[in-house]
């Protein structure tokens, strides 16, 4: 029998990193740098901060600060279930790459040209040697990069991406002005912070700014996870949009409070849900406030998933979340 394809290499030491007197990868090692002098960046990587940005990448901007045609397209995408999304209709995630935790991708450093191998099998291509960004660039789902050193700093600059990616999970739209800065610094071998900014006057009044942390993925390999045999789609796209409904404040009030809640397996998470004027948010896990969408008026949308308040016989306030893949419930402290 053949083995499964899973198990190819997957735990096979990564060459050349330093070690541990125990055997294990010594992440916390100087950084190697390359012939010409420049940080090596090269490995394998994965974004290692929480689903915040993915979820809502205008998390930490002020709401005027969103276009009103923008804000209205991403709550019309977020109502639909994100139905016309990159996941859904199997597309390359574009600027989303930035900010999501769910794909992992390999960098390959030369002198003229760094390449970023995605699991998904994209990449995209920056390149070192001196040419600057046409200014009318033909729209692409992964841009084109050029990149520079200031130092230790690896400076990506980007445009002409297509105006049918999305930001991030949720659907907050982007034009084909879009232009987006990384700044990659590897901290040492196990961690490299990337600064973003993201500029698009057309759609957002100031630029949207984000760290990202990344971790390297170590003593194992890059296997491709592509999207194929999609039956969502067909599913989803028979599904009517969901209405938001108004609900008064004192109601959205009694919700609030801080949550113990536990799933199928028992895992325990921190729920905290708070009010501002006539929006719910959640703070999951102290990740930072997520804003609820109201279905009903006990019932919300978080990012696709559905959150239920409901009082039990003893009188206490329940959260109920509702995953695709199973529930997780709990009291209010």
């Amino acid at each position: 029998m053949a083995p499964a394809a899973g198990a190819q290499w997957l735990k096979l030491p990564t060459p050349g990193l330093p070690r541990l007197p125990d055997g294990k990868p010594n992440l916390t090692a100087p950084v190697a740098r390359t012939a010409d002098g420049k940080p090596d960046l090269s490995g394998i990587w994965r974004n290692d901060a929480a689903d915040r940005y993915y979820n809502n990448i205008t998390v930490d901007m002020r709401p005027e600060d969103v276009a009103p045609w923008a804000d209205a397209l991403h709550l019309q995408r977020k109502l639909a279930f994100g139905r016309d999304s990159m996941e859904t209709r199997c597309l390359p995630l574009g600027p989303a790459l930035t900010t999501t935790r769910y794909r992992m991708s390999r960098i390959v450093q030369t002198p003229t040209l760094v390449v970023f191998a995605y699991d998904d099998l994209t990449h995209r291509e920056i390149f070192m040697d001196g040419r600057t960004l046409e200014p009318e660039p033909n729209p692409t789902w992964m841009g084109y990069s050029v990149g520079r050193w200031e130092g230790d700093v690896l400076v990506v600059d980007s445009n002409g991406y297509t105006d049918r990616s999305w930001l991030d999970f949720d659907g907050h739209p982007h034009t084909e002005d879009l232009r987006i800065t990384e700044r990659y610094t590897r901290k040492n071998i196990g961690q490299m912070e990337v600064q973003v900014t993201m500029t698009d006057p057309k759609a957002y009044a100031r630029p949207i700014t984000l760290t990202i942390p990344m971790k390297l993925q170590a003593d194992t390999e890059l296997i491709e996870a592509v999207c194929e045999n999609n039956t969502s789609l067909a599913r989803m796209t028979k599904l009517e949009p969901a209405k938001p409904v108004e609900v008064p404040a004192a109601t959205l009030a009694g919700y609030v409070g801080v949550y113990d809640v536990t799933d199928a397996n028992g895992a325990k998470s921190v729920a905290a849900v708070t009010l501002s004027g006539t929006t719910l948010w959640l703070d999951y896990e102290n990740k930072g406030r997520e804003p609820l969408i109201a279905l009903s008026p006990a019932q919300f949308s978080w990012s696709g998933t559905i959150l239920k308040f409901s009082t039990s016989a003893d009188g206490r306030m329940n959260l109920l979340f509702h995953y695709a893949e199973g529930d997780e419930s709990g009291p209010r402290r």
